[in-house]
């Protein structure tokens, strides 16, 4: 099996570095990342400008590696058009420092690198873990491997991808698995003004999370100290509304 491996906390990332470790116990793992940070890039795709991509070696048992100038949809373009010439079979992108939970996925550059996997075929990973300072990337690499390797062996569609999460917790703490729907993540105070040293008025955009932890969400779970995984389709049509419609005809 060979696994295109991407993240968007840049190619020198500890989340990577570990999960491309262990990937390679399953198969055969090429690396295409980030030379940079793309946090909270989305789907962006580089299209005015040239990109450029280097080998890169990360000595942690890939067949090749590159660090692109790109976002980490470029990457995994660029993987499967390109730098990889044998034929992808699943694209894994993480681990991600912090979680990717509920609408929060739209802004995510480590889904979006799964995203684009789906897009393209190919049957799809984002991983991510509640933590910010000190994450146990070994111990999520194994876990997140095993979950892999279970959901590869049941799931036969390839246009499909999983957002999985980890809550922030050891080993010995983590109450299992759940399968969730996303949840609505709401932020307040989303936007901070200021003054630069020359008085000039710039705006920060942040905000602090206000989560409801609805039942059955991603983010309740992950809250209670479950892995959260969730299944992804990248078709965005509201089948309800489209129904409802199928009868109604404006006029023009």
């Amino acid at each position: 099996m060979n696994i295109l491996l991407t993240n968007d906390d840049s190619i020198e990332s500890e989340g990577l570095k570990a999960l491309g470790k262990e990937l390679s116990t399953i198969g055969r793992v090429f690396v295409v990342a980030p030379q940079k940070p793309q946090s909270a890039g989305s789907h962006a795709t580089t299209l005015h400008k040239p990109l450029r991509a280097e080998k890169f070696p990360l000595n942690i048992g890939e067949i090749s590696s590159f660090r692109v100038s790109g976002t980490p949809s470029d990457c995994v373009l660029l993987g499967i058009d390109l730098l990889i010439k044998e034929t992808v079979d699943i694209v894994v992108s993480g681990i991600n420092k912090g979680p990717n939970l509920g609408d929060d996925v739209i802004y995510s550059g480590t889904v979006a690198g799964a995203r684009e996997g789906a897009i393209n075929n190919k049957l799809s990973f984002a991983i991510s873990v509640n933590d910010f300072e000190n994450p146990d990337f070994i111990y999520i690499s194994k876990l997140s491997v095993k979950i892999i390797d279970a959901l590869i062996k049941v799931i036969e569609r390839k246009n499909l991808y999983f957002n999985i999460n980890f809550p922030n917790l050891r080993k010995t703490t983590i109450k299992g698995v759940k399968f969730a729907r996303l949840a609505r993540r709401r932020y307040k105070n989303r936007i901070t003004v200021g003054k630069d040293p020359f008085q000039k008025e710039f705006y920060w955009i942040g905000g602090t999370l206000d989560d409801p932890l609805e039942d059955e969400t991603d983010s309740k779970y992950v809250e209670e100290g479950f892995i959260a995984i969730t299944p992804l389709l990248i078709d965005q049509t509201n089948f309800d509304v489209l129904n409802e419609l199928k009868n109604f005809e404006i006029k023009i």
